[in-house]
């Protein structure tokens, strides 16, 4: 098995890393990266429904999705993250205990009491320290998970909260547990290198691993991913599953408006618009320049300029907000 220590903290950089290695590597591979603030998703997640999309984008917070289903999780750097990627017999890819293991022992090796949980994930005390995905190629599985070190709860907490009833989808939906920092179950205290130090000398030992740097190359092809994948709108909220988007809203002018959108691959199909509004001429102007709009800030700006000339009922900022 190779070991890999990313030098990296970009999170786009680090998920485009994991698919590299998953679908141009023949060996076993054991990688380890810590990511700046990022919010990241399962593939067949909403985005938009997992995320506080005001807090995390007054705080530039990028919200990131991975090539692996499951729940969203906050990543930062008291977080570090592991992942598995190995050969097997199709059928028989997907053991999250056989990837979990290892961590779990590596755990207790320096006295800290966790365990495998019910839930694909990684318990102390009761309180969730890793959750875990994967994702299956041919007959290669990509197994990674989330080890909370010293992470910013709160952040997490604010990250992560939205309005439960303003999306209305079919796409995987996350789960909310309670969660613990392993550092504060530690008997002798340790930063967060150290703690990556020593779990990255467990593996070797244990797991016969000799330590791989990316080449010049991989970083290139590696860099390509990001352009074409990661780093686009297209995959982090594009990818989404179709979705019905419903808010209430009263504008500053007192008036109430409803708005109800459909959208699909990221493109507004449908869109109902119903309120106590006088001006239906703009009412009107409203849903036509939003229907085939591409759901993004951005585009639906542009295209919704001209409406709110002279329109004293809405304003465009209340149209943003209550659509994000």
């Amino acid at each position: 098995m190779r070991i890999i220590l990313s030098q990296k903290t970009d999170p786009f950089q680090n998920l485009a890393t994991e698919e590299y290695l998953l679908k141009n590597f023949s060996e076993d591979i054991f990688f380890l990266y810590i990511n700046s603030k990022s919010i990241i998703v399962g593939k067949h997640q909403n985005a938009l429904a997992e995320v506080n999309f005001k807090f995390v984008t007054e705080n530039e917070i990028p919200v990131v999705r991975r090539l692996s289903g499951g729940g969203t999780v906050f990543h930062d750097p008291g977080n570090i993250n592991f992942c598995f990627i190995t050969s097997g017999v199709k059928g028989e890819l997907v053991n999250f205990k056989k990837y979990t293991t290892p961590i779990v022992e590596f755990l207790k090796s320096i006295g800290v009491d966790a365990h495998f949980g019910g839930r694909n994930d990684i318990l102390i005390e009761g309180c969730k320290i890793s959750g875990n995905a994967c994702h299956v190629f041919k007959n290669k599985v990509m197994h990674h998970g989330t080890l909370l070190f010293n992470s910013q709860l709160g952040s997490l907490t604010q990250s992560l909260k939205n309005d439960p009833l303003k999306f209305k989808d079919k796409a995987v939906k996350s789960v909310r547990s309670k969660v613990t920092n392993i550092h504060d179950h530690l008997g002798q205290p340790r930063d967060v290198d150290v703690f990556v130090r020593e779990l990255s000398e467990y593996i070797i030992l244990n797991y016969n691993c000799d330590a791989y740097t990316l080449t010049e190359r991989d970083n290139e092809k590696i860099n390509e991913l990001v352009e074409t994948k990661f780093n686009t709108w297209e995959w982090n909220f594009g990818y989404s599953p179709k979705f019905e988007l419903k808010k209430r809203l009263k504008s500053e002018s007192g008036k109430r408006f409803e708005i109800i959108l459909h959208v699909n691959k990221g493109n507004i199909t449908e869109v109902a618009i119903r309120t106590n509004a006088i001006d239906l001429d703009k009412v009107k102007q409203l849903k036509n320049s939003l229907a085939n709009c591409i759901h993004e800030i951005s585009h639906i700006t542009t295209n919704t300029n001209e409406v709110f000339k002279n329109w004293q009922e809405l304003r465009q900022q209340e149209l943003i907000e209550a659509l994000f």
